[in-house]
């Protein structure tokens, strides 16, 4: 750990925090146990890529969610409401009561045979956030940074 964190940098790392959470209600409209299964969805399309040895840029991780070609993706190691719901420590009952309202979004997809995806309307929805949660957290590593010297 650096040896220069002060309160300062602790009040920034929390802040980061919660301006996630009030991002994700402000331009996502949605509760945060949904924004982490929308997330958890995410984070399977780009480990998936990361296994494939595709390494995307971030307008191009954005512009594959919107392909086919994700789809495929997504089926070949098919993730469940069941995988979900223990990667979260949540009820899988409550997961997939929250993943049918983020389907109706258009957020994800789902189906039994192919399992979850990255529906629609993701890119447009979650890409603004991308950006402003980006900045938040550079500005935090400079800080951090600074902290170091």
């Amino acid at each position: 750990m650096v040896k220069n964190v002060n309160s300062g940098l602790i009040y920034s790392a929390i802040n980061l925090h919660i301006n996630h959470f009030l991002n994700v209600k402000k331009l996502v409209k949605h509760d945060y146990e949904s924004h982490m299964i929308l997330l958890t969805v995410y984070s399977h399309f780009l480990f998936q890529t990361i296994v494939k040895g595709k390494s995307f840029s971030w307008k191009e991780v954005f512009e594959k969610t919107e392909t086919e070609e994700h789809k495929t993706l997504m089926k070949d190691r098919k993730l469940t409401i069941f995988s979900v719901a223990q990667n979260l420590l949540m009820p899988q009952e409550t997961v997939r009561r929250k993943l049918e309202k983020l389907c109706n979004r258009k957020l994800l997809d789902y189906s039994k045979s192919d399992g979850l995806s990255l529906g629609k309307k993701f890119k447009e929805t979650i890409e603004p956030l991308g950006k402003v949660d980006g900045q938040e957290i550079f500005a935090l590593l400079e800080k951090f940074e600074k902290a170091k010297k």
